[in-house]
């Protein structure tokens, strides 16, 4: 792990020996649009919506009752950044102190907007007419122009007769995910000998999303969406019956090209018609055709029995006047609702070599330079901690905005009390959730009873004493039976001085080389070949890449073949790997050693960055890094590079700065959203459908065609 962390620092790899200059700065960067990479996918999706503002289906609607999509806004934003910069920060006492930071971030942000025409929320008391002119009317089948289709309809509004009195009504759809990655790094170098005495890591990791949907109509009758209508999920409630009497299915199964009944009753051809309520009898192919045939529409599995349940169901006929007036009572009311959360986690290490600080760059580079060393003293501290938080939802739904007073909310919250409480309790266990620190658990009344929920949280000072108790040798019963206490094991762990502070687990300095049987640890690194490559510019760059290895390596000059032979032979009996540190092919910051050889290798059949090979290389003059090449094949079908070029340290920080802060990682909010527009009147469960109105218009008016 410490030599992992070692190679991100900035002299990872170079050409000749260094100089460190105070206030040098470096700095490479790249951000990528997501969205040109889906251009294609959005252009379609705008065009399919401009097709449906555009259809007859819409143009009837807005003809009936003036209920419209008038226009629309995908305003979507979607980045993925990666940044690094270095500085000489300071040479003090001899000691050449540097930084580096490594920033990762993807961001997130959709939005999309909607301007309709609407009527006003409230109760909607509406009638339907639908007629027919006398010179579309045919008298010998009695239906109004070829298979109804001359007839017509109006919504009105039945209070004063007259079209709906509509609004124009902004309705938006957004959503966002943040993601920020940090490392940081702070190393301090002998001035002289460039040896590592003291690294300093930061990794902190930071996620945010939300969901924002404002003045979505939800169209209910009698409390049930209008969506809704026809059973449980949207489904149809009623089912076909086979002639054979022991099967049912769905009504939609009938003549849909599949014979579900044994006997195929339920598909035309076979034999059989369907029979109405009335006795009435029509063919098959009639059932699930969209026509009414039926004079209450079992046929279409729209009723049973002539129940008249359907929406628009409640008629008046005016034979004479070949017209039909239908009434119908709808709430209708703009839901809003925004759902936030964050969370954020950090680890921070700090490894202090002593006074005998480690060769981690034996300078000057040359290729499959090796060199070695042991390490005669280290101590470790360090921190982590985090946090989630999930903000209290606002719903329309809630009562003065205060979701707390749901009996839902309130009933959760009364759960988890009684939960804490029976934790407390447990005699083998004791877990105490106690923010106030009064010695018994919290009551939980409301949403910032729950969150922020930090990590670790109060009780975590319980389960440490509990470790303390099991490892302690005061008494008997301690120890593991048939076995003597280990006094080292409770010794250890008091000088690990594990503990909570402000929120956050801590544990040392611990000096690892003042355990009793201590030995120094051995390490060793190596260079590879010499790297080139040419940027898209043209310019030419060479340079070493440094390596965590062992002393089993090729490069070693005192290499002991047959100590290493048997090393191999035990280790490929095992699980067919040598014992040399080649970098597990993997990405490690400041540089990775991959076989690719230009072609696919089959055990990267699922691995996307198998194969993949990312090479740092580094200025001759001052050891900084001076161009990143990422070559990446198997993450696209026909390869993927990404090069990084330097670039001014001011924009590299300008971007950080703007995007990647792990404790606050949202990057930005396309759309605002205004608290105060939020309903405040208490309603049922919404049933959110943006064309909730429009939808019911186009099912209502296939009624009215004969």
């Amino acid at each position: 792990m410490v030599a992992a962390f070692l190679l991100g620092s900035q002299a990872t790899s170079a050409v000749e020996e260094s100089t460190f200059v105070v206030g040098d700065k470096w700095a490479f960067g790249k951000e990528i649009d997501l969205m040109e990479e889906i251009r294609p996918q959005l252009d379609e999706l705008e065009g399919n919506i401009t097709e449906l503002m555009e259809s007859e289906e819409a143009e009837m609607v807005k003809n009936a009752s003036g209920l419209e999509l008038k226009a629309f806004e995908l305003a979507n934003q979607a980045i993925l950044g990666f940044y690094y910069t270095g500085e000489v920060v300071d040479d003090f006492d001899q000691m050449i102190h540097m930084q580096t930071e490594q920033s990762l971030y993807s961001h997130t942000v959709l939005g999309t907007k909607f301007t309709t025409m609407l009527p006003g929320e409230g109760e909607l008391n509406i009638v339907l007419k639908a007629w027919c002119e006398d010179e579309d009317w045919d008298d010998e089948n009695e239906d109004c122009g070829e298979d109804g289709d001359a007839a017509q309809i109006e919504l009105l509004d039945n209070n004063t007769g007259e079209r709906l009195v509509l609004e124009e009504t902004h309705t938006t759809l957004g959503g966002s995910m943040h993601y920020v990655a940090k490392m940081t790094q702070d190393t301090w170098w002998t001035q002289d000998t460039h040896e590592l005495a003291r690294t300093e890591i930061t990794i902190a990791l930071g996620a945010a999303g939300g969901i924002t949907i404002k003045n979505v109509p939800n169209i209910t009758r009698n409390g049930v969406s209008i969506l809704d209508e026809g059973g449980e999920d949207g489904e149809e409630e009623v089912e076909f019956e086979c002639a054979n009497g022991y099967e049912t299915y769905p009504f939609y199964y009938a003549n849909d090209g599949w014979e579900d009944c044994d006997d195929g009753s339920d598909e035309p051809g076979n034999g059989y018609d369907f029979e109405c309520d009335n006795g009435d009898t029509y063919p098959m192919d009639y059932v699930n055709d969209d026509y009414w045939h039926c004079e209450d529409g079992e046929d279409e599995g729209e009723s049973e029995g002539g129940d008249n349940e359907d929406i628009f169901s409640v008629c008046e006929e005016n034979e004479e006047e070949k017209t039909s007036y239908c009434y119908e009572t709808l709430d209708h009311k703009l839901e809003t609702a925004i759902f936030e959360m964050s969370s954020e986690v950090s680890y921070h290490l700090v490894f202090d070599f002593g006074d005998d600080p480690i060769n981690v760059m034996d300078l000057p580079l040359d290729e499959n330079k090796y060199w070695e060393g042991e390490m005669e003293e280290l101590t470790i501290s360090g921190d982590m901690g985090g946090k989630v938080d999930i903000q209290k939802p606002e719903l329309s739904l809630c009562p003065d905005n205060d979701c707390d007073q749901l009996p839902e909310m309130q009933e959760l919250y009364s759960g988890l009390t009684e939960a804490i409480e029976e934790l407390h309790n447990n005699e083998s266990f004791s877990v105490t959730v106690d923010r106030n620190n009064d010695g018994v658990p919290d009551v939980i009344t409301e949403w910032n009873d729950i969150f922020p929920m930090y990590i670790p949280e109060t009780w975590m000072d319980e389960i440490f004493q509990e470790i303390l108790e099991e490892i302690s040798c005061e008494d008997d019963e301690s120890a593991q039976e048939g076995e003597d206490c280990d006094e080292t094991a409770e010794e250890e762990f008091k000088r690990l001085n594990l503990r909570i502070e402000n929120n956050r687990f801590a544990f040392g300095p611990y000096s690892v080389h003042e355990i009793d049987d201590f030995g120094p640890i051995p390490y060793a690194f190596e260079t590879g070949e010499k790297e080139s490559a040419t940027a898209s510019d043209g310019t030419e760059y060479e340079g070493y890449q440094v390596f965590p290895t062992d002393r089993c390596s090729e490069n070693n000059p005192k290499r002991d073949d047959d100590e290493c032979d048997r090393e191999d032979e035990e280790d490929d009996g095992d699980d067919g790997d040598d014992d040399r540190d080649d970098g597990d092919e993997g990405i490690i910051p400041g540089g990775s050693r991959s076989g690719h050889d230009g072609e696919h290798d089959e055990e990267c059949y699922d691995d996307p960055f198998c194969d993949s090979e990312i090479i740092w290389f580094h200025d001759a003059e001052n050891g900084h890094p001076a161009y990143i090449n990422m070559d990446m094949p198997n993450l696209k079908e026909e390869g993927y590079r990404i090069e990084m070029m330097p670039i001014e340290s001011s924009v590299a920080e300008a971007q950080v700065d703007a995007n990647a802060d792990a404790e606050n990682p949202e990057k930005t909010t396309l759309i605002e959203f205004d608290a105060e527009e939020i309903e405040e009147e208490a309603s049922a469960l919404p049933g959110f459908g943006i064309m909730a109105a429009g939808a019911s218009l186009v099912f209502v008016s296939r009624r009215f065609r004969s």
